[in-house]
């Protein structure tokens, strides 16, 4: 017998023998909004693979329960990707669990795999990579920076380089990489691309300062001990404990029971309507307007946030109208401005509303005031128009665009709706749905 082919025949073996698995990498235990899994919707109760692609739209939170009982969660305006997640049952030295998230913002708590063999572990962002000594940490991602906070136990960055590339597995430890501990509290680390890690002081920089995460997200144990790292068991809410491993069917209930709640006063838009839009969960003390899992035997629903849902008929396809360009004015909307730090919500309105869609080159812009009290701010954005006829609209974070949009135009393109979101300061957050027509 060759020597290569025993060695074909040893990992032959070892395959078959079951004990390095594969393929299936996490669990789908939250979703809010805009979230896709390799391009369809995400569902809770769903399984992840290795390599499928992590969309998150402006309003989209994502909540991932790996093999191993630990989370990766995206929130608003984030992709990546769980690259492989490996382990040896037998041998936690033959782990190999590596994560990518190419932009927004990403929290990571390490599961019992990765705590049994840090060392092979390894999360990768455009610039660096961040390999764990814990860990649960917040990651921001940008294609030039990289910035990191530890909430309980401790991180290794190290820029992207000739010593570090990307398709390396583990941490980077050498002269360029930089140490974050949890007991360093208010300090963030930052690359940028080319340079070393930097420690900045200060809240500002957080990546929960660019994407907050939603009240429903694991609380964290403080302590920067090893040996207290909060693990799955210890992953609590202290209102719903929504996000403990063993509370999947109490987020099934939970879920399905806020889509089927009972539309109140009459106020539910008829199914095979050109598109249905409104309240799925009360705000302001206003009842739900769509009954979103009764209609969605003959509605696609087009976009969601905390609080408005937008649907369209399913009845008929899209087709763009025969005019190049096509603008619409303000029919009707709904707004409020949340202060996340009081948890007070007031309510705004809409003026000056502006959307223009140009089906020549398959985009749209569109403007309008939003009116607090005695405040008005100018929001915007550019877009694209996609085949189907959805509204996406481009980076929030790139000027002049200053917030996020999803919607879609009705399938006759008489009518169009989108829901917006925008951060206004630090503290307060806007969110509405407006209705378009001609």
């Amino acid at each position: 017998m060759s020597a290569h082919f025993r060695l074909f025949l040893n990992a032959l073996l070892i395959f078959a023998s079951g004990t390095l698995f594969a393929g299936e990498a996490a669990q789908i235990v939250f979703s809010a909004g805009e979230a896709r899994v390799a391009g369809r919707l995400a569902r809770v109760g769903e399984t992840v693979g290795e390599g499928e692609m992590l969309v998150t739209g402006g309003d989209g939170y994502l909540y991932l329960k790996t093999r191993d009982n630990g989370f990766f969660i995206l929130r608003p305006n984030s992709s990546g990707q769980i690259v492989s997640y490996r382990i040896d049952a037998n041998d936690p030295a033959n782990n190999r669990i590596k994560l990518e998230l190419q932009q927004g913002v990403a929290r990571h708590i390490s599961g019992d795999a990765v705590k049994s063999a840090r060392k092979n572990f390894r999360l990768n962002t455009p610039v660096a990579a961040i390999g764990v000594l814990g860990t649960d940490f917040t990651v921001f991602a940008s294609a030039e920076t990289t910035r990191v906070a530890v909430l309980s136990g401790g991180v290794v960055v190290s820029p992207l380089s000739g010593e570090c590339v990307a398709s390396g597995s583990g941490p980077c430890n050498g002269a360029l990489s930089l140490e974050l501990f949890a007991d360093k509290k208010g300090h963030t680390l930052q690359v940028d691309r080319g340079q070393i890690p930097v420690l900045l002081k200060g809240s500002d920089k957080a990546p929960d300062a660019i994407a907050p995460p939603r009240t429903n997200e694991p609380k964290t144990n403080s302590s920067s001990n090893d040996a207290a790292i909060t693990n799955s068991a210890a992953v609590t809410n202290a209102t719903t404990n929504l996000l403990e491993p063993q509370k999947i069917d109490t987020i099934h209930q939970l879920v399905n029971g806020a889509l089927t709640r009972v539309a109140q006063s009459g106020a539910a838009p008829l199914a095979g309507t050109p598109l249905i839009w409104g309240r799925w969960q009360a705000v302001l003390d206003k009842g739900v307007e769509v009954d979103v899992a009764s209609l969605q035997a003959k509605n696609q629903l087009i976009a969601t946030n905390n609080y408005y849902a937008i649907m369209r008929s399913n009845e008929t396809p899209w087709n763009p109208p025969v005019q190049s360009s096509v603008a619409f004015s303000v029919q009707d909307s709904q707004a409020m401005i949340q202060n996340q730090a009081s948890g007070k919500s007031t309510p705004a309105s809409i003026e000056n509303g502006l959307l223009q869609v140009d089906f020549a080159k398959s985009s749209f812009f569109t403007k309008f005031d939003l009116v607090n009290q005695n405040e008005r701010f100018n929001l915007q954005t550019r877009g694209e128009v996609s085949a189907d006829g959805r509204l996406y609209g481009g980076n929030q974070f790139l000027l002049p665009n200053n917030m996020d949009v999803r919607g879609a135009l009705s399938n006759d393109s008489q009518t169009a709706a989108y829901l917006f979101q925008t951060r206004l300061d630090q503290q307060r957050l806007a969110t509405g749905v407006i209705s378009w027509g001609k």
